[in-house]
């Protein structure tokens, strides 16, 4: 064996080796069992980091030890098209060169942004390659390919078919940075010391009496239509009917009663402001109160706003609570902490409005999954049970985006006959990606134009399982594709908790909809790579870890092995760039290890056996071979079985997904129970201990080589053995 061992070169060479004999391919003609994964489709707005590295680690370990158990494995890798992150990350970019997204127009910027996709996808696919990744690329899928533009138009069309696609004005979580409606899921709750506003609402009747109301946005006070106390509240239960003043504004609005007010919050007596608190429009509802907005969709106050309008609703607050002083109508201040929504993109404060947007009711989707969730194994065990409680708690889904990037809403209408854009069966509109080349029923003429929204990147990505696989091959029929039929459900996916409601819960009961079935039959929940302080990595915080520099300075099979450290199921890691390359460094010591017993049982071989022909294919050390040579030797006897005890480790660890395990025991026994202690009590009988050595070498590479593909490949191949490659070798049984 050569003593210089370049990593790089052994990468490249078994990563071609691998790809040019098609074992990444998988075969729906095949008899053998299938084992689909489905990879997570990262977002293509930039490179991969360490938490992609370590998904897709864990992905691959599992595919190669499937395809060793004999599985006809399909590992299928996608990317998504992102929309608001992909869109923010692109006009930040154009931003820099001084060029504005409304200027260049749609047709402009959907060429740059096609071209950017390009781009970025190239650093994408780079990095999946070199950290080993065992995909079949003859299937890769892009969310915004045609047959997911298929499934998408599909899903759209059967919603609307089915009465579950509907267009109207309702309360949305909106941020005025990104332009768009998000869901509750897509923010985040940052803590800050905010000021809690007791304010004096003068009576109507009696302008030296009031009742004091406490919020802590007084800016929205313009949207106010009544003030809301519960009925069993004996401070203000006389109160309930009368009429007060909204300060600034001189608006009379009434008292009213509502059961779901805590008395114990603030003052106990709400303002009810329904276009900008989800409390509030449920309390509107209710009452057929009035809906006045006041803040539009750029954060600013509107006309409604009198004097005021114009001005940034957060920014004004100091001049509204400075004027309510002046009037004496400020009844006193406290200082409190308060919880503040946030998007969790660009960490812009969340503002609930009113906005026309189109919704599917989603309730009975979330209905038909909970009766079929139980069949999925979930890893750990708890998130059933949190996806089922949002599940029953479910409210409908806002779907629709004012974006660029991604599916415009498939819905044309006749700007004649249907001038307004309504949305009913019965009304002058068609659904259809492309715009209609028939005639408009009524007018008998074409003017067509289209919905200008753009669908949610969930609704595309809620359908990953099935549009991956052709599904549906021919609308409004069953799915005849040999892909379908034999991959799915899929057997394995994984990802971060923090997506278990935007994604997986989507495709779960998308999946369950289409197709009666659950999407995948194992979810696995990898935890979080955050940094020392507990922070998500993000560019901004400059606190993030480059794979591709790990993977140069050690080696692709040393990060992985770190990485593989860190993915306990659903356990959050902190991580630095120091801690990962002090582990990294450790196996690639580990490495170094391996080339050295491969050294001393193949180079330093006793002579009459290194002086036979190699490799010795006609002489594998094999279980029946070494019985007798070991049946009267402690060590030999020893270390085979303690060989047997590992597989059945290794084998139950990978089959219930901790790799953590599986990879420390195997770390533990080549290094010290076969190097430090086996090798070293067999260098005064070699060559009666030699096809010992070989074989228990040999199966822990086959062990050792779902976590490191490369060296186990390189180790492998100097040994006796059978078949061409060690990815296709059989899986060691004890």
């Amino acid at each position: 064996m050569d003593k210089v061992y370049d990593q790089k070169e052994v990468e490249g060479k078994w990563y071609k080796f691998w790809e040019e004999n098609g074992y990444f391919k998988a075969d729906p003609e095949s008899s053998k069992k299938p084992y689909g994964l489905l990879m997570p489709p990262p977002n293509v707005t930039g490179e991969l980091h360490l938490g992609h590295a370590m998904e897709h680690s864990i992905m691959d370990a599992i595919a190669r030890f499937k395809r060793m158990q004999g599985y006809d494995v399909l590992l299928l890798p996608g990317v998504d098209h992102a929309g608001i992150q992909f869109e923010g990350t692109l006009n930040k970019i154009l931003e820099k060169e001084g060029i504005s997204r409304v200027k260049l127009g749609r047709d402009a910027w959907l060429k740059r942004a096609w071209k950017f996709k390009d781009e970025v996808y190239k650093s994408v696919s780079a990095t999946w390659r070199t950290m080993g990744l065992s995909a079949d690329w003859s299937r890769e899928v892009f969310t915004l390919d045609p047959k997911v533009a298929e499934a998408v138009l599909y899903e759209f069309q059967t919603f609307f078919d089915q009465d579950l696609l509907y267009k109207g004005a309702y309360i949305v979580q909106w941020c005025p940075k990104d332009r768009t409606a998000i869901e509750d899921v897509e923010m985040e709750y940052e803590e800050r010391k905010e000021k809690f506003y007791y304010i004096n609402y003068p009576f109507a009747d009696d302008s030296k009496k009031f009742i004091t109301i406490a919020t802590v946005r007084p800016e929205t006070m313009f949207s106010d239509v009544a003030v809301a106390v519960n009925p069993k509240d004996k401070r203000y239960k006389s109160l309930i009917g009368k009429k007060v003043i909204v300060p600034l504004i001189n608006r009379e609005v009434p008292i009213i009663g509502d059961s779901s007010i805590d008395m114990k919050l603030g003052s106990g007596a709400l303002k009810v402001d329904p276009p900008h608190s989800l409390i509030d429009y449920e309390i509107g509802k209710k009452n057929n109160l009035q809906i006045i907005p006041v803040i539009g969709k750029d954060g600013r106050l509107n006309e409604n706003a009198g004097k005021f309008a114009g001005q940034n609703a957060q920014e004004v607050r100091k001049i509204i609570t400075s004027e309510l002083e002046k009037q004496g109508l400020m009844a006193k201040v406290l200082d409190i902490i308060h919880a503040v929504p946030v998007c969790e993109r660009c960490k812009a404060t969340i503002e609930p409005l009113i906005s026309e947007e189109w919704f599917v009711k989603i309730k009975p989707l979330a209905d038909k999954a909970l009766k079929k969730i139980n069949e999925i194994n979930f890893v750990p065990k708890n998130y059933q049970k949190i996806l089922s409680v949002w599940m029953e708690e479910i409210h409908d889904w806002c779907i629709s985006r004012p974006l660029w990037w991604g599916y415009r809403i498939p819905v044309w209408y006749c700007q004649k006959c249907n001038p307004n854009h309504e949305v009913e069966k019965n009304k002058d509109m068609v659904i259809s990606m492309e715009k209609p080349g028939k005639n408009c029923q009524t007018c008998r003429e074409k003017h067509w134009v289209q919905e200008e929204a753009l669908l949610d990147t969930w609704f595309s990505s809620g359908l990953w399982p099935l549009g991956t696989l052709g599904w549906p091959a021919s609308r409004g029929e069953p799915d005849k594709s040999k892909e379908f039929e034999k991959y799915f459900p899929w057997d394995f996916e994984t990802s971060a908790g923090e997506i278990k409601f935007l994604w997986i819960a989507r495709m779960i009961m998308l999946s369950v909809w289409f197709t009666d079935k659950i999407p995948f039959k194992n979810q696995f929940f990898h935890g979080m790579l955050r940094d020392l302080k507990g922070r998500k990595f993000s560019k901004s915080l400059g606190n993030g870890i480059d794979p591709n520099k790990l993977r140069q300075d050690w080696g692709i099979d040393a990060t992985r092995m770190a990485l593989y450290t860190y993915s306990a199921p659903g356990r959050d890691g902190r991580v630095s760039k120091q801690t990962m390359d002090e582990r990294a460094k450790n196996f690639r010591n580990f490495s170094t290890k391996l080339k050295n017993i491969a050294r001393f049982i193949v180079d330093l071989a006793p002579a009459e056996i290194a002086s036979s022909k190699t490799p010795r294919n006609d002489v594998i050390a094999t279980p029946d071979l070494i019985r007798g040579k070991q049946s009267q030797n402690k060590d030999d006897k020893e270390i085979v079985e303690k060989l047997d005890r590992v597989i059945s480790v290794v084998t139950r660890n990978i089959d219930s997904f901790q790799l953590h395990l599986a990879s420390e025991a195997l770390y533990e026994f080549i290094w010290h129970e076969f190097a430090d202690k086996y090798i070293e009590a067999t260098k005064n009988r070699r060559t009666e201990a030699q096809p010992v050595l070989e074989y228990v070498f040999r199966t822990s590479l086959e062990l050792l080589h779902p976590f490191m593909p490369f060296i186990t490949e390189e180790l492998w191949q100097k040994l006796p053995h059978e078949g061409k490659s060690i990815m296709v070798s059989k899986w060691p049984k004890i």
